[in-house]
């Protein structure tokens, strides 16, 4: 045995019980590349490769790694990278996805809303939650009727109670009128906007009536025009001159315009 070597395991032998050598290994989730590499090997899996066409499963990875590194906030971070990553594959495992599947892969909804340190501090004007610090648990709070928000985190109230502070939202079942939350307005009763109805109603003007009202948002199968028409909230092959038709899931085929992406 040579000396150097002798050294070596000396020096091992001679550290404080209980010490580890540090992992010196970069993380592959730190970079923007690193997790659109990921993000594709999630998404690109046998079945979406069969499903949308592609040529290959490189291919499909090379598409969907470009359209992640297009949807990344400017200034990224990888605190949550791992449940949003873990949220991307569980998506795609059966080639079936459901309107909120649909919102995490293509607008980088809930869990992949937390991958931004920010470009504005807390307590600062926003207008998007990418620009405040998602990834600390921060978003961008807007009150009724402006383009500007404030970072921060949520202040949760409840029915009657106060909520002009910029931090402070409804709970569940109420809407902040500007001053006070206020319990949701019934199907049929007079409106303004959607926010002013039951998640499952939008504000319309029904069949037969002249005014707006709280209107029951079409069911599945049923015509529509945008997403917002829909209690699922997916409105697929809606155009300025066609009516598309309410979807509750998908399934990615050839011709399913969430596969432009995929192969």
């Amino acid at each position: 045995m040579n000396k150097p070597l002798i050294a070596v395991v000396v020096a091992l032998l001679t550290l404080p019980l209980g010490c580890k050598v540090e992992d010196d290994t970069p993380d592959p989730l730190a970079s923007k590349t690193g997790f659109c590499s990921a993000w594709a090997d999630n998404a690109c899996q046998a079945n979406v490769v069969e499903f949308c066409g592609a040529k290959s499963a490189d291919a499909c990875k090379g598409s969907q790694s470009k359209f992640c590194l297009g949807l990344l906030p400017d200034k990224y971070s990888s605190k949550h990278a791992k449940e949003c990553l873990d949220a991307v594959k569980a998506a795609y495992a059966d080639g079936n996805l459901t309107p909120e599947e649909i919102t995490t892969v293509i607008d980088l909804g809930a869990p992949c809303d937390q991958l931004s340190t920010g470009t504005v501090g807390e307590g600062d004007t926003c207008k998007f939650n990418a620009e405040c610090n998602t990834a600390g648990g921060l978003t961008c709070i807007m009150k009724l009727g402006t383009t500007e928000g404030v970072c921060a985190t949520p202040e949760e109230v409840g029915g009657g109670e106060a909520c002009d502070g910029d931090a402070q939202v409804c709970a569940g079942n109420f809407y902040c009128d500007g001053a006070n939350c206020i319990a949701y307005k019934k199907t049929g009763k007079a409106c303004d906007a959607d926010f002013e109805c039951t998640p499952e109603n939008h504000c319309a003007i029904a069949t037969g009536d002249t005014t707006e009202t709280c209107v029951l948002r079409a069911d599945l199968d049923e015509a529509c025009n945008a997403d917002a028409d829909c209690q699922s909230g997916y409105c697929p092959g809606a155009t300025s001159d066609t009516p598309g038709q309410c979807t509750g899931t998908i399934r990615l085929g050839h011709l399913e315009p969430l596969c432009t992406d995929l192969k």
